[in-house]
């Protein structure tokens, strides 16, 4: 290839990074209520129309606050890849802007279990009768937050073993008003000690290392109660060679391997797990759920 043929390739990339980042700061200036220059302000409004005439309308300010969170988590985490490419793959980042960008967007995670909740009975009645929700990997702790505002009659616990994440977790619990209902623990889900407790557990299949695996897996059935329930979230492999490599590195970056769908089905089958099935709530996430019997 030419270095003609190169330099079209980064301009046609290049304006995917700034149409992203434009649409990120037009979220910025409606969510955050910020007051800006008028002529940046209508060329960024020609940038979204140009997108999608109705893109944000009807966004919620909470969907904004989602959507930003995304975008930045995505800049941030390209950047450190940019700059830090030789990094050991884990999650082992201490930017407090990347730990709370990347947690912002886990409460969807709630409310896409209330949405497969209204399709299981079962389900259904775990999330609203006394019991325990276990948050593996709980960051700095905005899924933990959600689940118990959304799911009063539940206790939940959410581990992690980043404790420069569980300190700003710590300190959005404060701030939350539902400390005495969340328990946060420095701690490595293949350690989990617990029997017969937990009524749901959330693992992120994304940050499971191939090594940790079936140990994680034992040890989560072995913690949640008869009856209980287990979704395991997935990043789907497009099929597509760019974005299957770019969802691939994604994963490996953040300490994890990219599972299918097939192969958590497989150890769950195997750990006598049952109702074994997928659920696809939205993109660009999926969810393995099964009931230990």
């Amino acid at each position: 290839m030419s270095f003609e043929s190169l330099m079209a390739v980064l301009q046609r990339l290049t304006v995917s990074v700034e149409t992203l980042a434009a649409l990120g700061a037009q979220l910025r200036f409606l969510h955050d209520g910020l007051d800006g220059d008028s002529r940046v302000r209508a060329l960024l409004n020609d940038v979204v129309r140009a997108i999608d005439p109705q893109l944000l309308e009807d966004i919620e300010q909470n969907q904004q606050a989602v959507a930003l969170a995304l975008i930045q988590t995505t800049f941030r985490q390209g950047l450190d890849l940019l700059e830090n490419p030789e990094r050991v793959p884990g999650w082992g980042y201490q930017d407090a802007d990347i730990l709370q960008s990347q947690g912002q967007a886990s409460p969807l995670i709630v409310h896409w279990i209330e949405a497969l909740a209204a399709q299981r009975p079962g389900l259904s009645k775990v999330l609203r009768r006394p019991g325990a929700f276990l948050d593996v990997g709980t960051g700095v702790g905005w899924l933990a937050i959600e689940a118990a505002r959304a799911w009063p009659a539940l206790r939940v616990v959410g581990i992690d073993p980043w404790e420069p994440a569980l300190t700003l977790a710590r300190k959005n619990l404060a701030h939350s008003g539902l400390v005495e209902r969340v328990e946060l623990r420095p701690q490595r889900v293949e350690r989990l000690e617990e029997t017969a407790t937990f009524t749901l557990a959330w693992v992120p299949g994304p940050f499971i290392s191939a090594e940790v695996v079936d140990r994680a897996l034992e040890h989560v059935r072995c913690a949640l109660a008869p009856g209980g329930w287990l979704i395991v979230g997935l990043y789907p492999l497009p099929s597509a060679p760019l974005d299957h490599a770019l969802t691939c590195l994604r994963i490996v970056r953040s300490g994890g391997h990219p599972w299918t769908s097939e192969e958590v089905e497989e150890k769950l089958r195997a750990l006598v797990f049952e109702q074994i099935e997928v659920y696809s709530p939205a993109p660009p996430i999926a969810f393995v759920v099964a009931q230990r019997p």
